[in-house]
Order: structure tokens, then C-alpha cells, then sequence
């Protein structure tokens, strides 16, 4: 608004909307120096849909100019490989230590991103309540993630069976955080030594990291009866679109959350 001149947001209509909307298609991202992924354009263009929309609601403008303005959601060609529950039962028995374990339970139990568990620290488990915090999740958004008895039990175990005293719940062999490579190394190693780890290519296994026990523990809860804007809400999605890419909800069930939500 201020590069364009605009002072108040009676001011802004469709034009700025739409140029501000090529603006996005060709910025270049400060993090990785590459042009913005069309779920990060889409998902701006939501907040300033969402904004605009709140800002009628209370009578800080007579209409939305955004109202009549679609910006379809990309359409991600991804092949993402879903454990079965089998296959995660399968990672769980060739576990050799602790560590592995509560690994799979940060991954597989918390639906955690890779990036959430590198930087998960000791404060962040209240055994008490039985919660995660995930103080910085995508997006700096903080969420808390429940958990039950068994992961809560068996992760006091893990941290105060830990000599180190460093606040970090994972560390790696030189007693400094372990990294995003790292975890995903050691998961790739529980699957070398599973059935169907052993008959995978070279190439599906590259393809295969932590972010595919979050895709396979949203998956289950929704085949489970789980509801979508709960799985949502357990995963710390902004948009219910994202949950529909992870989990691969058919376009019926988005219609009739939709229908029961307006």
C-alpha cells in the first residue's frame, strides 16, 4: 500500500489486489534466492483475502475488494510415499536405543515437521499435561501438540536418562544439535533394516524422510474417524487446503466441510 500510495483501506480495490498478486509471482525469496512456491502466493493472497474480509465485518470498509477474486489453489503433482500402519509397526520393532524411538514418536506420534524435532528443547515437554510445544513451528506459529501416556512416559525416561545437561532433546555424536540431515539419516537406517525397506529403490528411499511419518500419522488419524479440521489443528495447518495436499482428502470432503462449517 505504501509503495503504490495508498493510505487507507477504503482506498485499495481490485487493481492493487491483482498487481499486488503479480508482485508475488515474480519476488524472490530472501531464504532460498528462488522465485516463491505457488502454495506460498496462494497462501498470501488467502491472509489478504481473509484480512480485507474481517475488515468489512467491522465496518472499516463497505466492500471487500478482494471478494469476487479466485486464486486457485496449485495443483501438486507430488507422489508422496504414506507408511501403512504395518510398515510403522515395522520401524518401531527394529528400534536399537531410546533416541530412534522417541524419534519415530516425535515424527510418527506428534506429526512433527523435521525442523520441529532438530529444534525441540527439553522445557518444551510438560509431562504433567502431557504436551509438546512446538515454540516455533512453519511460519513462527506456536502450537502444542498432545501426546499420550506411553510417548509421555517413555520420553521423561529418554531426557533424564541423558548425561548432557544442554537444554536440546537430541544431540548428535559431538554434543551439539542434531540436524535435520541427521534425523532423516536415521530413519532411513530403521527402514534399510525393515522388510519393506529392504525391497525399496534407491531412488523411493531418497524420497522418504521425516516429513513422511507426519504424511502417514494425518493419513491414519483421518482413516481412523478423525476429523479434518482436527487433523488441522494436530498438524498446525493455517489453511484446511494443506491438510487436504497431505492427506489426500477427495474434493467431497472439503465440500462438506465447508457446507457444515457456513
Amino acid at each position: 500500500m505504501e509503495n503504490v500510495g495508498i493510505t487507507g483501506l477504503r482506498n485499495i480495490t481490485a487493481v492493487e489486489i491483482a498487481n499486488f498478486y503479480e508482485y508475488l509471482k515474480h519476488k524472490i525469496s530472501t531464504r532460498t534466492q528462488q522465485k516463491l512456491k505457488l502454495k506460498s502466493i496462494h497462501d498470501r493472497m488467502r491472509c489478504v483475502q481473509i484480512f480485507l474480509g474481517y475488515a468489512l465485518e467491522l465496518g472499516k470498509l463497505k466492500i471487500n475488494p478482494a471478494s469476487h477474486l479466485k486464486f486457485s489453489y496449485p495443483d501438486e503433482d507430488v507422489q508422496r510415499r504414506i507408511f501403512t500402519q504395518q510398515e510403522i509397526k515395522s520401524l518401531y520393532a527394529v528400534v536399537e536405543n531410546n533416541q530412534e524411538r522417541i524419534i519415530l514418536h516425535m515424527g510418527y506420534g506428534c506429526g512433527l515437521r523435521v525442523n520441529e524435532i532438530s529444534q525441540l528443547n527439553k522445557e518444551d515437554i510438560r509431562f504433567t499435561e502431557n504436551l509438546v510445544i512446538v515454540q516455533k513451528g512453519k511460519n513462527s506459529k506456536r502450537r502444542l501438540v498432545p501426546i499420550n501416556n506411553t510417548i509421555s512416559q517413555e520420553m521423561e525416561a529418554f531426557i533424564f536418562s541423558l548425561e548432557n545437561k544442554t537444554r536440546e532433546v537430541f544431540i548428535n555424536s559431538k554434543g551439539r544439535r542434531m540436524q535435520e540431515w541427521t534425523l532423516n539419516k536415521i530413519l532411513k537406517k530403521l527402514i534399510k533394516q525393515t522388510h519393506f525397506g529392504s525391497q525399496l529403490t534407491a531412488e523411493e528411499l531418497n524420497r522418504i524422510g521425516i516429513h513422511t511419518l507426519r504424511h502417514s500419522i494425518a493419513t491414519h488419524l483421518l482413516e481412523n474417524g478423525m476429523k479434518l479440521e482436527q487433523v488441522q489443528q494436530f498438524l498446525g495447518h493455517s489453511f484446511i487446503e494443506s491438510t487436504e495436499i497431505y492427506t489426500h482428502i477427495n474434493q467431497k470432503q472439503i465440500k462438506d466441510l465447508y457446507n457444515d462449517t457456513s
